[in-house]
């Protein structure tokens, strides 16, 4: 699959089907996430794999960190029990993280670096026949999760990534980019 095709054919999957994702292949989508832009080569990323029984545990937590954002909801519980049994339907999740750096100008830099390379994992599983869903939410913030995750105040989950097989892939139409850009001479 060249560049190109990768580009225009990923898509975000918002259900998968339950078998494995092997090791190796999310193994060459970490390695190759990091092949990016980063200001002074800071390498400012951490990756964690969630799969097998530690997702029932990463489950638990967002459904603790949806209910406390829903909390004033009718439907809080539900909300939070859909959550929980989204993370429980995927083979493997991969958590991303930012070193911060005390400089806010590095640490903006740094932010926009592990992002891409967040982007390099989804066109790297598109490749491999899998499919991603990028995530962010109150579970990027809920200190009992990053705790767990053992992270220090100096680091940040940038999102986590679902990683699995597509059950089915959608096709949102797209606005071209060429209708939303200006070109000044």
């Amino acid at each position: 699959m060249d560049i190109i095709e990768a580009l225009s054919q990923r898509r975000t999957i918002h259900q998968f089907l339950p078998d494995p994702v092997p090791e190796q292949v999310l193994r060459e989508m970490i390695d190759l996430a990091v092949f990016v832009p980063n200001h002074h080569l800071t390498q400012p990323w951490q990756f964690v794999v969630v799969q097998g029984d530690s997702l029932e545990h990463m489950a638990s937590f967002r459904e603790q960190a949806v209910l406390a954002k829903n909390r004033e909801k009718p439907q809080a519980e539900a909300i939070a029990r859909k959550a929980k049994l989204d993370v429980l339907a995927v083979p493997a999740s991969i958590v991303a993280i930012q070193n911060l750096d005390p400089n806010p100008f590095r640490a903006e830099e740094d932010y926009a670096a592990v992002t891409m390379a967040v982007y390099n994992m989804t066109l790297v599983a598109h490749a491999r026949h899998l499919g991603t869903y990028w995530h962010t939410g109150p579970l990027v913030y809920f200190e009992p999760f990053r705790a767990w995750l053992d992270l220090n105040p100096q680091q940040r989950i940038i999102a986590y990534l679902f990683v699995g097989y597509p059950a089915r892939t959608p096709h949102p139409e797209r606005i071209a980019g060429n209708e939303r850009t200006r070109w000044l001479s």
